[in-house]
C-alpha cells in the first residue's frame, strides 16, 4: 500500500505542515533569506517545538524536529552567544521534565481514560511555560552582527476539558512584551514565529513596524521545523490561509462575552442564571452549578459576524500571503445538473518564484425572511505548484440546495430557497472578493421539511437575545453580473426516510428469555446450542438476516452488546480489578475480549456462540500515535482537499497496522472562540471548510483501509470547560443554548457532509447538553436527525467517560446511543434497569446492536 512505508508517511507530514504554514506579514520582502544569512534565533520553543495539543488529540514524537537545528540545516547562521544561551535553558528544562516524567509514566493512563477518572485529573488549566529573556548584553552584542532576528512565541495550553485563558495566553505573558520590546529594539529586522496550538493577540504584529514579517506556524507535528525551515530559507513557498479569523481584540470576538473557560473561577461561569433563566425549567436539578454556553451569535460565527457588521479584523479569515503573485479571471458560470459550477483561470504573475493559490467561492443570499450573514463559503480550491508565467484552470461548484436556509416551524422546520438573486462572490480571503455572477430565483422552493425539534427551549427564546445586524449589508452594482436562473425543477427535494425493522420474537419474560429460543441465553447450554444459532457469519454470507441474528439473544446479552467491554466506573478501569462484563446464569461471562492488542474500555464485547467479535477504537484526530500529524487546525489551513484525502489515507494505514478498526477521528466541531481547548484539533470556523476536510479524511482512511473513521464530537462541543461537568463538585455538564437555524446551518453541517459524502461506520456523541437535553440522550440528534434525516446505518457511541453521571445508559440508548462508552457492569445494570422500567424497549436494544453488528462485520477479526 501506499503508505506502508514510514519514510513516506513523513515526506507526507512534511508536505502538509509546508502548506499549512501561513505567512501573515512580509514587508519589504524580508523572506525568503538567503542561505548563509546570520540571525538572532530568540524564544525557548526553538530546542522545544511545539507539535499538538493536548488530551485525545496529543501528538507524541521521539523524532521531533526542532526549530533551531532545522535553521542550522538549511544554511541560516546563528548568533553564537543566543544560541548558547537557549542550549542551556533548554538543558535545564529537560532535566526538571525528567523528574516529573517518572511519576507521569507509571500511571495507568488508559485506564484512567476507561474509568473516567482522567477528566478529573488532566482538566486543570497548565499555564504557559515562563519564557526566560535574556540580559541587555546579549541583545548589544547580536546587534553588532546581524540586522535580523527571529522570535519564536510558543503555546501549548488548554486541551481536553480544559479551555485555554485570555490573560497571558491568548494575550502575551509580560515575560514575552519584555522580550519583544528588547528584540524589536535591538534589531531592524524581526520575524515572528507564532508556534502555538491555538489562535492568539496578533494585533501587536500589524501595528509594530520592526516586525517585518510573521509565520502562523501552529502546531503542525513531528515534521513542522524542517517545513518552516524550508519556507524561510526559500526552499519552498508559502501557501497557507487562515482557517479562522484573528480580531484585533478578543473582545472583537461576537462569542468573548458568552464563553466560561476558567474553572478556578467558579463566578466568572456564566449559568441559567446570568441570562434570567430557570435552570429547573432546562432539567438541570439537584446541581450546585449549572453552566450554559449561551450562543447568542447565532449565524454570525468567525467571518461571519465580522463580514456583516463590517468589523476591522487583524487577518481575516483565508489570508495568507505568498512568494508570488496571482491574477485569476472567471471564465465560466454554468448550472450543470443541479450544481452551480465556476471555471477561473489562475496565472502566475511573479517572475521569480512559483507558488500555489487558493481560490474561495462565496454566496450572499438575498433579504428574505431570515436574515443572512454578508457572505458563506461555498467551496475553494487550490491550484497545482504554478511556475512564473503558467497558468492553471480552476472548477469550483456547489449544490444549489446549499442556498437554502432552514426555517424554524412548530414541529421542526423546512429548508426554503427564498426568492430572489443569489449573489457570487470570489477571491483568496474572506475580505479580498469581487462579484462576477448572480443566480435568479423566481419562487420560493422548499428543498426539504423535517420535524426534529432541536431547538431552544420555549422557556428560554424571549429571553435570550441574538445578535442581528440593524441593516444588512447589500452587494452594490449587481446588474452587469453574469447570471443563471433556476427553478424547483433544478434542485433535488429530499424527504426524510425511516428504517424499518422486522423481528421474530417480540416478547421475552422477565429472566430475560424469549418465548421461542430460551436456550439461547443458557451459558451452560452455549457450546451444545451454538450450532442452532444464527452466526454472524451467517449474515454476512447472505444466510441469514441481521435481524433473524439479533431475535435470538435475550436482554441480558443486548445490554452487554450496547456496552463497551470493561472493567466498569468510576475506578473499576484502575489495575481492571472489577468485572468486566455481566454473567450467565451459571456465572460465565456473557462477553470476553477476543482482540490481540486493544484495552479493555476500548472494544465491544465478543459473543463466541454468536461469532460476534471484538473491535478496536483508538484516538486520535492527529493520529493513532505513530507519526505526529500536524493538527486539524492546520491541516485546514493548507486548503487543500487533496492533502486531506492522503492524510486520511495514511492515518488508516497506521490504523490498520495497528489493528484498530474505529480510529476516533475527525474532530468536526467549530472554532466558534479562539481560546477553545480543542481549537488545535478542529478545523476551523467555517462549517463547508470543516466539513469539507472531515470528508476528505474520512474517504481517504475508508477507500484505502480496512478501517472506519468515528467523527466526533456529535455535536455541538465548541466550550470544554464543564462540557461533562464535575461529579467532584457536583456541577453539570455546560448546556449549549442555540437557535435551531444555527444548529443546523452551522453547528451540524459538516457532520452532514461527513455523513453524507464519505460513509463512516462509527459516530461520536458528545457529553455536553444541548438546549436542556444531553447529546446522548437527544433522540432528536441521534435518531431522527442523523439517522431520519441523513440516512446513517451506522454505530453512535458515547464519549468515553462515567456514563453514570451525565447521561444514563438506559437513556442514551432509548436516545438513539447505541454503545456506551466504556461501559461495563454498572452502566449494563443501568440498561437492565431501563429495560425492566420501560425506559428502553426491547425493538430499541435488538436495533441499537444491528447498528453495532453493521459496523463489526465490515471490520476484520484479528482474533484469527
Amino acid at each position: 500500500m501506499k503508505y506502508r512505508d514510514e519514510k513516506v508517511r513523513l515526506r507526507l507530514a512534511r508536505e502538509i505542515a509546508t502548506e499549512a504554514m501561513v505567512l501573515l506579514k512580509n514587508d519589504d520582502a524580508v523572506l525568503p533569506l538567503e542561505v548563509g544569512k546570520k540571525v538572532a534565533l530568540i524564544g525557548r520553543t526553538q530546542n522545544a517545538t511545539i507539535i499538538g495539543g493536548g488530551g485525545s488529540g496529543a501528538s507524541h514524537s521521539d523524532n521531533t524536529l526542532q526549530i533551531r537545528d532545522e535553521l542550522v540545516n538549511a544554511g541560516i547562521k546563528l548568533d553564537e552567544c543566543f544560541d548558547k544561551y537557549y542550549q542551556n535553558v533548554h538543558e535545564k528544562e529537560v532535566e526538571a521534565l525528567k523528574s516529573k516524567g517518572a511519576d507521569f509514566a507509571a500511571m495507568d493512563l488508559e485506564g484512567l481514560v476507561a474509568s473516567g477518572i482522567i477528566y478529573e485529573l488532566f482538566g486543570k488549566y497548565q499555564a504557559v511555560t515562563p519564557e526566560p529573556v535574556p540580559e541587555k548584553e546579549f541583545f548589544e552584542n547580536a546587534k553588532k552582527d546581524t540586522d535580523t532576528a527571529i522570535l519564536v512565541i510558543g503555546r501549548q495550553t488548554g486541551g481536553e476539558e480544559c479551555d485555554r485563558r485570555i490573560e497571558d495566553d491568548y494575550l502575551l505573558t509580560d515575560a514575552e512584551k519584555s522580550l519583544v520590546d528588547a528584540t524589536c529594539g535591538s534589531f531592524e529586522k524581526v520575524i515572528v514565529v507564532l508556534n502555538v496550538n491555538g489562535m492568539v493577540d496578533t494585533s501587536w504584529i500589524k501595528a509594530n513596524d520592526k516586525i517585518k514579517a510573521a509565520i502562523f506556524m501552529g502546531t503542525a507535528g513531528e515534521q513542522a521545523a524542517g517545513a518552516l525551515a524550508d519556507l524561510i530559507s526559500g526552499k519552498a513557498y508559502f501557501s497557507g490561509k487562515l482557517s479562522q479569523t484573528a480580531a484585533l481584540s478578543y473582545e472583537d470576538y461576537p462569542t468573548a462575552e458568552h464563553f466560561s473557560f476558567n474553572k478556578d473561577e467558579g463566578a466568572k461561569i456564566k449559568t441559567y442564571e446570568d441570562y434570567e433563566l430557570s435552570a429547573e425549567d432546562n432539567g438541570s436539578t439537584s446541581k450546585d452549578v449549572s453552566p450554559v454556553t449561551v450562543y447568542a451569535e447565532d449565524m454570525y460565527v468567525g467571518y461571519r459576524y465580522f463580514d456583516t457588521f463590517e468589523k476591522k479584523v487583524a487577518y481575516p479569515f483565508g489570508f495568507g500571503l505568498t512568494y508570488a503573485e496571482f491574477d485569476y479571471q472567471v471564465v465560466n458560470f454554468v448550472n450543470v445538473g443541479g450544481r452551480a459550477l465556476v471555471s477561473v483561470k489562475v496565472t502566475n504573475k511573479s517572475s521569480e518564484f512559483a507558488g500555489k493559490e487558493t481560490l474561495q467561492l462565496y454566496v450572499h443570499k438575498p433579504i428574505g425572511k431570515e436574515k443572512n450573514p454578508y457572505k458563506e463559503l461555498v467551496d475553494f480550491e487550490k491550484t497545482f505548484e504554478l511556475a512564473p508565467g503558467a497558468s492553471e484552470t480552476v472548477a469550483l461548484s456547489f449544490d444549489l440546495n446549499d442556498l437554502a436556509v432552514f426555517e424554524e416551524g412548530k414541529n421542526g422546520g423546512s429548508y426554503v430557497i427564498e426568492k430572489g438573486e443569489y449573489i457570487l462572490l470570489l477571491g483568496n480571503s474572506s475580505d479580498n472578493v469581487a462579484t462576477f455572477g448572480k443566480i435568479i430565483v423566481n419562487e420560493e422552493i422548499v428543498t426539504k421539511e423535517v420535524t426534529a425539534d432541536i431547538g431552544m427551549k420555549s422557556c428560554n427564546k424571549d429571553k435570550i437575545k441574538l445578535i442581528c445586524p440593524e441593516k444588512e449589508k447589500a452587494v452594490a452594482d449587481t446588474e452587469s453580473l453574469r447570471k443563471i436562473t433556476i427553478s424547483k425543477d433544478d434542485v433535488i427535494i429530499e424527504e426524510c426516510q425511516k428504517k424499518e425493522y422486522s423481528f421474530e420474537n417480540d416478547s421475552q419474560d422477565a429472566s430475560g428469555k424469549t418465548a421461542e429460543n430460551s436456550n439461547a441465553s443458557e451459558g451452560s447450554d452455549t457450546n451444545n446450542d451454538a450450532k442452532k444459532c444464527i452466526r454472524l457469519e451467517d449474515v454476512i454470507a447472505g444466510r441469514a438476516s441481521m435481524e433473524a441474528l439479533v431475535s435470538q439473544m435475550s436482554v441480558k446479552e443486548l445490554a452487554v452488546l450496547c456496552n463497551g467491554f470493561g472493567p466498569g466506573l468510576p475506578f473499576g478501569g484502575i489495575g481492571q480489578k472489577a468485572p468486566v462484563t455481566i454473567q450467565y446464569d451459571d456465572g460465565t461471562d456473557i462477553g470476553k475480549n477476543t482482540h490481540p492488542e486493544a484495552m479493555p474500555g476500548y472494544i465491544n464485547p465478543a459473543i463466541d456462540k454468536y461469532g460476534i467479535f471484538s473491535c478496536y477504537y483508538k484516538d486520535g484526530p492527529a493520529s493513532v500515535g505513530k507519526t505526529a500529524w500536524p493538527t486539524g487546525m492546520m491541516l485546514a489551513c493548507t486548503f487543500n482537499k487533496a492533502l486531506a484525502y492522503e492524510f486520511g489515507s495514511a492515518c488508516g494505514r497506521e490504523a490498520q497496522e495497528l489493528k484498530v478498526s474505529a480510529w476516533l477521528a475527525p474532530g468536526l466541531n467549530i472554532i466558534r472562540n479562539p481560546i477553545e481547548g480543542r481549537a488545535f484539533e478542529y478545523f476551523s470556523e467555517d462549517p463547508f471548510v470543516c466539513g469539507t476536510m472531515g470528508t476528505q479524511i474520512c474517504k481517504g482512511a475508508i477507500e484505502n483501509n480496512q478501517v472506519t473513521t468515528c467523527p466526533k464530537h456529535f455535536a455541538l462541543n465548541e466550550q470544554e470547560t464543564y462540557r461533562r461537568g464535575s461529579l467532584k463538585k457536583n456541577i453539570d455538564a455546560v448546556d449549549s443554548i442555540v437557535s435551531a437555524r444555527a444548529v443546523r446551518e452551522i453547528y451540524l453541517k459538516p457532520f452532514e457532509m461527513v455523513i453524507k459524502n464519505s460513509e463512516p461506520v462509527t459516530i461520536m456523541s458528545s457529553f455536553n447538553k444541548i438546549n436542556g437535553t444531553f447529546a446522548g440522550g437527544s433522540h432528536a440528534l441521534c435518531t431522527e436527525i442523523l439517522r431520519g434525516e441523513w440516512g446513517f446505518e451506522g454505530v453512535v457511541v458515547t464519549d468515553w467517560g462515567d456514563m453514570d453521571f451525565v447521561v444514563d445508559g438506559a437513556d442514551a440508548v432509548a436516545a438513539g446511543n447505541d454503545v456506551v462508552m466504556p461501559g461495563g457492569p454498572p452502566v449494563i445494570e443501568q440498561v437492565l434497569k431501563g429495560y425492566e422500567e420501560g425506559r428502553v424497549t426491547l425493538n430499541e436494544l435488538r436495533i441499537a446492536v444491528i447498528h453495532l453488528l453493521n459496523y463489526v462485520k465490515m471490520m476484520k477479526d484479528y482474533s484469527k
